[in-house]
């Protein structure tokens, strides 16, 4: 069995200059090459054996019988030498370090076995016999081609074999001096150059295929490396996002805790001064509370959106109510700002959710007004094929064209503006809201000369119902809810007790609680039941607004009217709170929104609730 001796790879085939500048990935083509040449020596022995065999058989005639049991049997002691290092070579593959000793024994190998096949000429060559001399000819020649797509992987093996076989029968044609013979001779040599350059091309070929193989193995590896570390990152930052969500999520919610008893003790402190001075003082604060909440809730929509809770409803509505509406409630903007705010009367019916609509409608012509100092806005409707082309033009300071891609982004501002005047999310909703509708919105502007906004949405033909119910505020005046006894439960100090100061500045009587078990402590003071239940959702003791709520009408055994007031704007607490089918109000809510949410959970009161408390729950 060969000992490897360790030695300095040297590069014997022309691999390096294939495989680029890499010595590692070109002495790993190399083993490559010399493991798949091992790997086939048993079938090319068997081979060697079948063209040996033949060619004894057919010289037995005319050679020497020794001589040719001879030579056969040296091309057999190959054969064996050959498969004792079959046996010999490392499965799968050699080291690195052992390529070129295998390299060698492989080219010793095959120099001799050649070299065998080239005596040939010598002891097999019939003289006048041209019939056996064309037998030798082609019998060499076979076996030479047939072993090119073996050794070709090493063409030092390649050109030593083909040498060994061909030169002395060449030679020995040569010498023989007639000119058919000569003739022969280099025709024979110009065959065995055509061999070595089909080799020399045949093994680029291959050392090039194997080179692109270990290349896209290395990409392949590299692809799973980076698939890997983008998973990772994904990983990291869905947990980072998830973080900042709850981060925010619990942040916003202790926000709009101090801010909603803040609007209501404004409220109360502007009921209780008769100064006209200190009471427009107090108007300006109130009004700044209205922006605050204006602004939660501009962002509770976008929460609302994202988590999926708002489903469109698709209905016939006249367009004509719908704008009168917005433009209602916006012209007091309009005005204060000596702006003209107009609208092109319609007949137009369309088919969509119409407070949606109204919604989108809402945002763009508030934007409109808020971008523009002069002129005027004007809102429009027209047919265009099937469809109702709602339209908002302004006069305002138009959007510049790298600008109007990123203008329905959230917090995007394309002018620097006063951020009293909103905070970038009204096209934001706007966009989330178009495409819940599947409606594309277009945006067209010029710097300085304003801006137009156009939507288009299916048009009806049938006659439009009754006017829509579009959740907007009613008149703010109330009935009469003197003495109503509402039952509050927050479990932040300050809100129960801006909830109880606007309650009562409003004719109403607070009872108050900190949590489910405290307002089940309380219900005796109420004397009768409560007229209403006004929860906080968070309220701690693993229990929340609606657990409060189902509670105390089990316990009461009657279905008190209640309604959430919550800061929590977590999309699942969203869901939650939507499946439970009562009413919800985002903290902070300004005074006058909160008293005509009462009054309308008042009047829906059922038959009944003012039978006093039975004595049992005392």
């Amino acid at each position: 069995m060969p000992t490897e001796q360790p030695s300095r790879p040297a590069l014997t085939n022309d691999v390096g200059s294939e495989s680029g500048n890499d010595p590692a990935r070109a002495l790993q083509v190399r083993a490559d090459l010399v493991t798949s040449i091992y790997s086939h020596i048993p079938r090319s022995s068997l081979g060697v054996l079948a063209g040996a065999l033949t060619v004894t058989w057919g010289m037995w005639g005319q050679v020497n019988h020794v001589a040719l049991l001879t030579w056969l049997g040296i091309i057999g002691c190959i054969l064996i030498w050959r498969l004792f290092l079959y046996r010999a070579f490392p499965k799968p593959s050699p080291a690195l370090e052992r390529v070129a000793f295998w390299e060698r024994h492989w080219t010793l190998s095959t120099a001799v076995h050649g070299t065998v096949w080239g005596s040939s000429a010598y002891f097999m060559y019939v003289p006048g016999s041209p019939e056996y001399q064309a037998l030798l000819l082609v019998s060499l020649f076979a076996i030479s081609t047939a072993a090119v797509p073996l050794i070709v992987r090493h063409l030092p093996s390649l050109y030593a074999f083909v040498l060994s076989v061909l030169v002395p029968i060449i030679v020995r044609l040569a010498f023989e001096g007639d000119a058919a013979r000569v003739a022969l001779a280099m025709v024979s040599s110009l065959v065995m150059y055509g061999i070595f350059l089909f080799g020399a091309e045949l093994n680029r070929t291959i050392i090039e295929s194997v080179r692109r193989r270990y290349e896209n193995l290395d990409l392949i590896e590299q692809l799973k490396h980076q698939t890997a570390q983008a998973e990772t990152a994904r990983r990291e930052a869905d947990h980072a996002n998830l973080m900042k969500t709850r981060f925010l999520a619990a942040a916003s919610h202790d926000l709009r805790q101090p801010m909603h008893a803040l609007g209501l003790f404004s409220d109360s402190l502007r009921r209780r001064i008769n100064d006209p001075h200190k009471r427009a003082l107090a108007d300006r604060i109130c009004q700044s509370a209205e922006a605050i909440e204006q602004t939660f809730d501009a962002l509770l929509d976008i929460s609302r959106l994202d988590a999926g809770i708002v489903q469109p409803r698709s209905d016939s509505f006249a367009i004509q109510p719908l704008l009168d509406r917005v433009l209602t409630d916006c012209a007091g903007e309009a005005e204060a700002k000596s702006i003209r705010l107009k609208m092109r009367p319609t007949r137009l019916a369309a088919c969509s959710d119409a407070i949606l609509v109204e919604r989108i409608l809402r945002n763009l012509v508030n934007n409109a007004i808020r971008y523009t100092d002069r002129g005027g806005v004007l809102v429009a409707c027209r047919l265009q094929g099937p469809q109702v082309c709602v339209e908002i033009w302004d006069t305002g300071i138009g959007i510049p064209v790298e600008k109007q891609n990123r203008i329905f982004d959230e917090f995007y501002q394309a002018a620097e503006r006063d951020r009293r005047e909103g905070l970038g999310l009204g096209l934001a909703i706007v966009r989330r809201l178009t495409r819940l509708l599947n409606v594309d919105i277009v945006v067209r502007s010029s710097l300085g000369r304003g801006s137009v906004f156009k939507f288009g949405l299916p048009r009806s033909e049938g006659v439009p119902p009754a006017p829509i119910a579009t959740g907007t505020r009613s008149a703010r005046t109330p009935p009469a809810v003197a003495d109503a006894i509402v039952l509050v439960i927050d479990d932040e100090a300050q809100v129960r007790e801006a909830m109880a100061e606007a309650l009562r500045s409003w004719g109403l009587r607070p009872i108050t609680a900190r949590s489910l078990q405290c307002a089940l402590e309380r219900l005796p003071e109420c004397e009768r039941y409560p007229d209403a239940i006004v929860s906080d959702f968070r309220l701690g003791e693993d229990h929340n607004g609606i657990d409060a709520v189902e509670r105390i009408r089990h316990e009461l055994g009657f279905p008190i009217p209640a309604m959430i007031v919550t800061g929590d704007t977590a999309p699942s607490s969203l869901r939650v709170i939507q499946a439970s089918g009562l009413r919800c109000l985002p903290k902070p809510v300004t005074a006058d929104r909160l008293l005509q949410e009462l009054t309308n959970l008042l009047a829906c009161e059922p038959t009944g609730s003012a039978k006093n408390m039975p004595s049992s729950r005392g």
